[in-house]
């Protein structure tokens, strides 16, 4: 029989295990009660990010160009997923390819996350539509087979297809937009992010809503984005030329009322062309690709001449038919020598001796602070993603030469976008303004309200007074130069311009080629580029380039309804 000690002290000892029990109770449901509540709850509750539908674009007419549909992405489960074989018979139909590539993929997915640096997406199918998606779920079902988990998303759907595909851009399936429109306003165009909690399928706690981006109108016209994109191909077929762009600008606002480049692409297959030798074809080349304008600059090179007092409407230059700076011999692209010349005759005939040696007489100082001032070298800040900025090699460029100075002033050793030409030259038409491109003229904000954007004038670059003498100048040489640019009822002004092609910086045998024109000449409305690269019927401007502007003035003035300004 235990001593009266004993039974005293194991009754402490009880007493103090029930006292640290009943303490350690009241502290977990007083005081820690809210931890391990949470604690619960994360093991019972899954957060999930939730999407509203991206904005949607139009044209200036309301026509729908881009919306946003619910469907559904279909992700491998690496965790459950153990028979490859019966998934992939399941998957092959949804994903549009044969069984044994659908097995491969979702191995390859298997084995890239036995890494420790996985780099394969576990995404097998995406924008399934909801009735694909419940067909391969009761598949699924009926195989008793796991391994794959299906997430609500909205597909980006362009229902003209490849119409303006550069100028649109994509969306990724992050939901990301690249290239063009969609890159530059993705922050507009994308929801909110919102999440929700599930405890279950009938417990669902919205944690924070989400919201829908906002809607684009563009500045662009269907029906001449349609004929301009058409007359392109033509263009292209004709000539054999390896690719090429068309822009319409309103000459006043900078506004883009059409702009095509082939090759192009269809925005409803950018995803797929992802990761395959077509993915080269996901830019818009108009923003992105520089190359040497050629002749088209004379007209840059005169205007300067012109405002600095260096030349007028009379002044009488003398071509030599040949110049040579640093042991670099310039030619007129015929060879030829035509003497006692005006700034008309230069245009007209597109000789090389005499703008050089404009250039040449002005100095470098000047030549290049208005060349900076007509955009070259820097960006013209269109609202379209990846905008590249040219090559402007100025004197203080270890490379440059006074031999740089006289090729620039007719458009070579320098190179610019399709959109930095097109808006030098508009300068002229402007009365002198350079403006800011744009294709984007009012969106709705998260608020409802209409932001209109408003154009804007970047710089004078040069007087009113310099741009109409220039646009007299200009449409006489296009009557002798290039008469086919002529439209019955119109008055045009314009300039061609031939470059060399160069390959990985080796000169080849083909050219790019580019007409610059605006019309009505004495106050104009729009102004077009045309610009192919490496025509195989002709390696002049004049026949490939000029016939295409022409037809596109011409549907332009019938489409926007601008009126004749002559008899």
């Amino acid at each position: 029989m235990l001593s009266s000690r004993r039974l005293i002290i194991l009754a402490v000892i009880i007493g103090l295990t029930i006292s640290i029990a009943f303490t350690r109770a009241v502290q977990v449901q007083v005081f820690e009660n809210p931890k391990y509540a949470a604690a619960a709850n994360d093991q019972q509750i899954e957060t999930r990010i939730t999407l509203a539908p991206r904005g949607a674009i139009f044209d200036r007419a309301g026509n729908l160009l881009t919306v946003s549909n619910r469907a559904y992405i279909v992700r491998v489960d690496t965790r459950t997923l153990t028979d490859t074989a019966t998934v992939a018979t399941a998957l092959a139909p949804v994903m549009g390819k044969p069984v044994e590539e659908a097995q491969q993929r979702i191995e390859a997915i298997l084995e890239d996350r036995k890494s420790l640096t996985p780099t394969l997406s576990t995404i097998v199918a995406y924008n399934l539509s909801p009735q694909a998606t419940y067909q391969l779920t009761r598949t699924m079902r009926s195989l008793a087979r796991g391994g794959l988990l299906v997430d609500e998303t909205w597909a980006r759907t362009y229902p003209y297809g490849p119409l303006a595909g550069p100028t649109l851009g994509f969306v990724s399936l992050q939901p990301v937009g690249y290239s063009g429109v969609e890159a530059y306003y993705d922050d507009r165009l994308s929801s909110a992010i919102g999440q929700r909690k599930e405890r279950s399928r009938l417990d669902l706690l919205v944690i924070t809503p989400t919201q829908s981006g906002a809607d684009m109108v563009l500045t662009l016209d269907l029906s001449l984005q349609t004929y301009v994109e058409a007359r392109l191909a033509q263009a292209i077929r004709d000539t054999g030329a390896g690719g090429g762009t068309i822009i319409v600008m309103e000459t006043k606002t900078g506004a883009i009322l059409a702009s095509a480049s082939w090759p192009g692409y269809d925005p409803n297959r950018a995803i797929e062309l992802a990761g395959t030798p077509d993915a080269r074809l996901l830019r818009d080349p108009a923003v992105s690709d520089v190359y040497e304008p050629g002749s088209v600059l004379k007209v840059l090179t005169i205007a300067a001449a012109l405002e600095l007092g260096q030349v007028t409407t009379r002044t009488i230059l003398t071509d030599t038919g040949r110049l040579v700076i640093n042991n670099k011999r310039i030619y007129n692209s015929d060879r030829g020598r035509y003497g006692r010349v005006t700034i008309e005759d230069i245009l007209a005939n597109s000789l090389n001796v005499p703008t050089a040696q404009i250039a040449l007489d002005m100095g470098e100082e000047a030549f290049y602070e208005r060349f900076k001032l007509f955009g070259f070298g820097h960006r013209t800040g269109i609202d379209l993603g990846n905008e590249a900025s040219g090559v402007l090699r100025t004197p203080s460029d270890p490379e440059w030469s006074r031999t740089d100075l006289a090729t620039n002033s007719y458009g070579q050793g320098l190179t610019a976008t399709p959109y930095q030409v097109i808006n030098a030259i508009n300068v002229v038409a402007n009365d002198g303004v350079l403006m800011q491109p744009y294709v984007v003229q009012q969106w709705r904000a998260t608020n409802g309200e209409i932001i209109r954007k408003q154009p804007v004038q970047i710089a004078r670059v040069i007087s009113a007074e310099t741009a109409r003498t220039l646009r007299q100048v200009m449409m006489r040489a296009t009557r002798r130069g290039t008469p086919r640019a002529f439209i019955q009822g119109y008055t045009v002004a314009g300039k061609t311009g031939t470059a060399d092609w160069y390959l990985k910086g080796v000169k080849q045998e083909t050219t790019i080629v580019t007409y610059v024109g605006f019309l009505p000449a004495d106050d104009p409305r729009i102004t077009i580029l045309v610009k192919l690269d490496q025509p195989r019927s002709s390696r002049w401007a004049g026949p490939t380039t000029v016939p295409v502007f022409h037809d596109v003035a011409e549907r332009a003035c019938q489409i926007l309804g601008i009126p004749p300004d002559v008899n």
